[in-house]
């Protein structure tokens, strides 16, 4: 899991090290480099090159931490940019967006939409434990986990104190199979006063995947 994993779990901070990124080369068989990046958690993290087997840049992506794409670039043959694109912004508008026109429905500060699963004011889940895959995002779009990229599922323990009671609140609308968002406000999640990674006073939402309960 990524360094916010602690949004969910406040005990996993203590535990969590982070895996050191390997580098990972790739050659053509005339000895000209075809590939160079680093690989961490089986994620792509840093700046990924590739190239013609002429020796001409063919391509650079960079990537952030979380593995997610900032900045793609991409140049012809003769050396021409033909591709200049940052698709972690282009994401981050689409969410401002989704979440800003997002018919949200909810009760008692908390508030939820589903793209899978009934969309009604009655709590799903008794259960103890549920098994989700989230991603957690700011209100401007902004990514900072996603277990869906890492393909790390998280187990919810509702009896487990160090949650996020909004996160927690959240989840008792959803079932397994729902697919949906959730949205939380600061006084549910992390106040006025934020973290270091959090501003004050912000308002947090998660994309959660239910895929088991027990």
């Amino acid at each position: 899991m990524h360094r916010f994993s602690g949004i969910l779990v406040l005990t996993l901070i203590l535990c969590f090290q982070p895996a050191v990124a390997q580098k990972i080369v790739e050659k053509y068989p005339n000895g000209q480099k075809k590939y160079q990046g680093r690989v961490r958690n089986e994620l792509k993290v840093g700046t990924h090159t590739y190239w013609f087997e002429n020796g001409e840049k063919w391509k650079e992506e960079k990537y952030n931490d979380l593995g997610a794409l900032e900045k793609l670039r991409e140049w012809n043959k003769q050396g021409e940019l033909i591709k200049d694109e940052k698709p972690e912004e282009v994401l981050e508008a689409f969410r401002r967006k989704l979440f800003n026109e997002t018919s949200w429905i909810g009760q008692d500060g908390i508030f939820y939409y589903k793209l899978k699963g009934e969309n009604e004011l009655q709590q799903r889940t008794e259960n103890a434990t549920i098994f989700v895959h989230y991603a957690t995002y700011l209100e401007n779009g902004k990514e900072l986990d996603n277990s869906f990229r890492t393909k790390k599922p998280l187990l919810i323990d509702f009896n487990q104190k160090g949650l996020i009671d909004g996160f927690v609140r959240g989840l008792r609308y959803f079932e397994k199979g729902d697919n949906g968002y959730i949205k939380i406000p600061h006084e549910l999640a992390y106040g006025k006063d934020g973290t270091p990674d959090i501003p004050p006073s912000s308002t947090i939402y998660f994309h959660v995947l239910v895929i088991g309960t027990s």
